[in-house]
Parts: C-alpha cells; sequence; structure tokens
C-alpha cells in the first residue's frame, strides 16, 4: 500500500472516530434543559427542616437507583388540610392531572452502564455533593445536573478511592 493510501485510510478513521465521539456525548446527554413541575427548595427541606435525603429519595442508600420523589411522598407532608400552602395548589393541580410527575430526572445513565446508589452512598461512602454538587443549599431545582458526570470524572473517582477501573465493573 502507498503512503498517500496509508495517510488516506489514517484520516478516514480519524474522522470516523470523532464524529462517534461527538454523537456519543450528544446522545447520552440530556436534551436540552429539564423543567421542573415543582418548584422544590431543597434549602428549606434539608437545612431549614433537617430532613434526611432518604425522606424523598427513598432508595439512594439501598438500591441502584436513589427513586424521585412522587405525588404520594409530597403529600405525606403538605396536607391537604392546609390550604395556605402554595405547594399544596400545584401539588393538587398533578393530583386532578392523574400522573405522579412530581419531578423530572436530571441524569441519564446509558444503558449499557450499571451504576448502583448502594454501592457509592452505602459502601463507598461518597457523600451527596460529590456527584451531586450543591444541590442542598439550592432554594429553586436546577434546569440541569450541577456536576457533569463523565467516565472521566467516575474514573478519577476510582483511582483516587483506590478502587478498580476495569471496564466490566461499570459496563455490562
Amino acid at each position: 500500500m502507498r503512503p498517500s493510501q496509508r495517510l488516506a485510510i489514517g484520516a478516514i478513521v480519524m474522522v470516523a472516530a470523532a464524529g462517534g465521539y461527538a454523537a456519543g456525548r450528544s446522545i447520552f446527554r440530556p436534551v436540552g434543559r429539564v423543567s421542573q413541575p415543582i418548584a422544590f427548595n431543597h434549602r428549606k427541606h434539608v437545612e431549614e427542616l433537617q430532613m434526611e435525603c432518604s425522606v424523598c429519595h427513598e432508595f439512594y442508600q439501598t438500591a441502584q437507583h436513589s427513586g424521585l420523589p412522587g405525588l404520594a411522598t409530597c403529600l405525606g407532608c403538605h396536607d391537604e388540610k392546609d390550604p395556605k400552602q402554595p405547594e399544596l395548589r400545584k401539588l393538587q393541580q398533578i393530583a386532578a392531572a392523574g400522573t405522579d410527575d412530581v419531578f423530572r430526572k436530571l441524569f441519564r445513565i446509558p444503558d449499557h452502564t450499571f451504576y448502583s446508589h448502594r454501592r457509592h452512598v452505602t459502601i463507598g461512602k461518597i457523600p451527596c455533593e460529590t456527584c451531586h454538587g450543591e444541590i442542598a443549599r439550592t432554594t429553586a431545582p436546577p434546569q440541569s445536573a450541577m456536576v457533569r458526570i463523565t467516565m472521566n470524572f467516575c474514573i478519577d473517582c476510582h483511582r483516587s478511592k483506590g478502587v478498580p477501573t476495569d471496564c466490566t465493573r461499570c459496563h455490562r
């Protein structure tokens, strides 16, 4: 094979790799900004009311996914007997619509990636702030994740904690 042919093949491979990389970053990133149905104030619930994360994210210590709170979770505290609560009106609208759509996901984990909140939070003792940033101090829901989670982010964390980084740990 002539040098010019090898150069052309190399250029094609590089362009294809760059295109695949760009496509992968676009596919696995949430589309645009996420608008939450409820203007949830984390600061009020976490700092002022001293609520634990597990009150709303009931599976964060025990399961693969932390779980987003549903309508029943919110109504457990926001009693229908107190019509002065502005949050209650929105919750009642959601209930009347026959949906449980109180919150929408900010994080998208690719299907080929295995991630367990239990493994990271309970066993690894990683604080929520590591991956979720200062979410507990926000007074309104962010429209996108406060920390950009990438494979390099995870690998850097694994290396800093002496956790293996072989591919099959996270990719199935």
